[in-house]
């Protein structure tokens, strides 16, 4: 592995802590612990050998996140540098990087070793457009450089922001013939799965978004699942063998749905590990983490296959969504 700098070193320090250390007991049925690892169907616990073989005998690892809460970011860190320590090269798809910004990605990553380290991280955070946003780099820079000094192959997974925000406003319908030559549509339709991201995507505006904004956002959450299953099974493909890690928010994996679902209907061979990231809540108990839900008559699977226990978020990544949206309506009467 090649030298990396000091502030990369010290994030993969603490994720190195956080995969390594010795899990503590947990008893039922209590509440959750921080740091231990839970199986479905049930929730047991899982150790830190059992969990390391399931790795090794994944083709597709998906990292479900909570956006910005540091711990999961830490874990990732962890979990990617454990696999490069067994020998394996991943690839890492990154939900936060639309796939047209893959070129940046792969050039930063691949630079002549002889080159300025920060001076291409300057240059790689100022074309991903996150030079104003130093949480963005705070939260992936430890690991893009870990793939940059490892060289492992990377890249965006979801669709420009630009293309995401003209969906959801007027519609894949709405769209002109050069946008929609954009999109990777696999057809997908389920009414179960419709009537239960109707309620997610309801509950993440409060509550406040009429039923056509609501069909609109839906059409722009399965077009981002088709692009990120399209990069994934591409990904895969391209060196069979090698693991693919994706770096993604927890509810495009949720319930094995989603991309999951998308890449096991395009790539039946591909064995997937759904890996979830909660951070502490009082007063749920791991049983819980694992119910099965139902709409529809359907009924899915528990929300991922092992979830890890973290210790909540904090800062911007802990503050209520829907506090200062809710005055903004009863000041305007709504």
């Amino acid at each position: 592995m090649r030298a990396i700098d000091r502030s990369t070193a010290c994030a993969l320090a603490a994720a190195a802590m956080l995969i390594g250390c010795s899990l503590p007991s947990f008893g039922e049925p209590g509440p959750p612990v921080a740091g231990t690892l839970h199986v479905a169907p049930d929730g047991t616990e899982l150790d830190r050998t059992s969990f390391r073989m399931r790795l090794a005998a994944a083709d597709v690892i998906y990292l479900g996140e909570q956006h910005g809460n540091r711990h999961h970011h830490a874990a990732q860190l962890g979990i990617v540098a454990d696999l490069v320590a067994s020998g394996r090269k991943p690839a890492i798809g990154f939900e936060a990087v639309s796939l047209t910004q893959t070129s940046d990605l792969m050039n930063y990553v691949f630079a002549p070793a002889s080159g300025d380290a920060e001076a291409a991280a300057r240059r790689l955070r100022s074309e991903l457009g996150w030079t104003a946003d130093g949480d963005r780099w705070r939260d992936y820079g430890p690991l893009l450089e870990f793939a940059r000094a490892n060289k492992l192959r990377i890249a965006g997974i979801d669709l420009p922001g630009g293309l995401r925000r003209r969906i959801s406003r007027v519609g894949v319908q709405g769209l002109s013939a050069v946008e929609r030559a954009q999109l990777y549509d696999t057809g997908f339709e389920d009414a179960a799965y419709r009537e239960f991201m109707h309620g997610r995507l309801d509950d993440a505006h409060c509550g406040f978004a009429r039923p056509a904004l609501l069909d609109r956002l839906y059409e722009t959450w399965l077009a981002r699942n088709d692009a990120m299953m399209t990069v994934v099974t591409t990904l895969a493909a391209e060196r069979p063998g090698e693991p693919v890690v994706v770096i993604v928010g927890g509810g495009h994996v949720a319930h094995n749905m989603g991309v999951f679902e998308r890449v096991a209907q395009r790539a039946p061979q591909l064995r997937q590990l759904n890996i979830g990231f909660r951070g502490e809540q009082a007063g749920t108990t791991v049983p819980e983490l694992f119910a099965p839900v139902e709409f529809a008559g359907r009924r899915f699977a528990p929300t991922h296959e092992i979830i890890w226990l973290t210790p909540g978020a904090s800062g911007r990544a802990a503050a209520s969504p829907c506090a200062g949206l809710e005055d903004h309506m009863k000041k305007m009467g709504k």
